[in-house]
């Protein structure tokens, strides 16, 4: 590999060109996510079926994704991230434009499904792929600030739906998600890199080498030495390494802390217009408080990325799920006291989504450096297909535990909170902060 001329070099524009297209691809997941929920008011009058009936299509985007990141990771790994990303991101454009001509839920379902595996596939591919091209310094950071990309997605999805649905019509969305996920495959195909790893291990050198000179311009004819490491050859698969004994403490950690704390913010996301609506709140209110929630998850997301290199991950881990786990215990009381419910409530969404944003691009970060280029792919892969495995038991059950009471749905959010808490904090690959690793320099 080519790690000492990533590392040591300023971060070119081809650089910066292909962490945009990755963090672009991100973006689109957060507004495939969030399509079929739009357009579903207008489309349940059009067609004249009810939410039960509907409800597997919005679902099935979901399972997709849970699935296809879970297996994802290893198919970049093993066929090379960039043909595999350009592949399943012009797949995802096909089926959200073919989702604009459906014409039964049962056709929808079948699309929408389809849509949530290329988009499981895209997102752990595309990490991957960035991290493998980040100087090792930014990779934290780097990956942190790609996490917020679903959740630009998402509110881009509201502002595209507010302007085409009433002036177009539901299908109008699919049509211009797909445009834009299609033009992204295109430019992908141009300018992304492909896996210096992937490249390596099968014998062609030769092909990454012209890809370091198209990325970083004038290099050595044949860099060895010092700019070229060593590649861990090992025969075993990347799953098999994944699954090692010496990953065990790593695996588990990260796998807890990603399906509770995904669980969180999809009860969050999902749930909060019913609750609020349900504690007496009107509709309008409850948008404003939801749109609350998801604007501080990125404020938290920004500001974890100014803080990591200072703080490392284990602070912030301890700051931000804390900071949820108290808003989380503290709400059900505040719906309770109708005369300063809004400004509390709203109070408590702010710390909620805070550290909700927060503690989730932190675990990314995490991931992305936890685990050697070799089996990156594969290692985000499980990570984001479990966390994807969370947000739909949430989502799933959210209404189950609300029917039962606000008490039970809060209770049930800070028990996972504590429990991913607990299970990051002994997890024994976190990310220093610059202090304590250059104190770990000087010894």
């Amino acid at each position: 590999m080519f790690d000492y001329l990533i590392d040591n070099r300023p971060v070119s524009g081809r650089q910066k060109v292909m962490f945009g297209l990755c963090l672009l691809v991100l973006i689109i997941d957060g507004l495939d996510a969030a399509l079929l929920a739009f357009a579903s008011p207008v489309l349940l009058a059009e067609w004249h079926i009810s939410k039960a009936r509907l409800a597997p299509a919005l679902a099935m985007s979901l399972i997709g994704m849970a699935g296809g990141a879970t297996f994802g990771g290893m198919i970049g790994d093993r066929f090379g991230c960039r043909r595999v990303l350009v592949a399943v991101v012009a797949l995802f454009a096909l089926t959200t434009l073919a989702s604009a001509a459906v014409g039964s839920v049962s056709q929808l379902i079948v699309l929408r499904f389809l849509s949530g595996v290329g988009f499981g596939i895209a997102v752990p591919t595309a990490m991957a792929l960035a991290s493998e091209w980040s100087p090792r310094k930014l990779r934290g950071q780097l990956i942190l600030l790609m996490s917020v990309g679903p959740m630009v997605g998402g509110t881009l999805g509201g502002l595209l739906a507010a302007w085409l649905i009433p002036a177009f019509g539901w299908r109008s969305i699919f049509i211009v998600s797909g445009g834009i996920t299609l033009l992204s495959a295109v430019l992908s195909a141009i300018y992304l890199p492909e896996s210096l790893v992937f490249l390596i291990r099968n014998a062609r050198q030769q092909e990454a080498l012209a890809w370091v000179r198209r990325i970083f311009g004038d290099i050595a004819a044949d860099p060895t030495g010092a700019e070229r490491l060593p590649l861990d050859t090992s025969s075993a698969s990347a799953g098999a390494r994944l699954f090692s004994l010496a990953n065990l403490r790593v695996n588990v950690g990260l796998w807890i802390g990603f399906f509770s704390v995904s669980y969180a913010a999809f009860a969050y996301i999902c749930w909060t217009p019913t609750f609020l609506v349900g504690g007496g709140f009107n509709l309008e209110s409850a948008i404003r408080s939801t749109s609350v929630y998801t604007f501080s998850a990125v404020l938290g997301v920004l500001i974890c990325a100014v803080l990591l290199p200072r703080a490392g991950s284990r602070g912030l881990i301890w700051l931000s799920i804390a900071t949820t786990a108290a808003a989380t215990i503290a709400l059900p009381s505040l719906l309770t006291h109708s005369a300063t419910a809004i400004t509390t409530v709203n109070v408590a969404m702010v710390l909620a989504g805070f550290g909700g944003g927060m503690s989730q691009s932190t675990i990314y970060a995490i991931a992305a450096t936890a685990y050697p280029a070799t089996y990156r792919a594969t290692a985000l892969g499980v990570c984001v297909g479990i966390s994807r495995a969370g947000g739909i038991i949430s989502a799933l059950g959210g209404g189950v535990l609300l029917e039962a009471s606000n008490v039970l749905f809060f209770a049930i959010i800070a028990c996972m909170l504590v429990v991913g808490l607990v299970a990051l904090a002994v997890m024994n690959r976190h990310i220093g902060s610059t202090a304590a690793v250059a104190r770990r320099g000087m010894i």
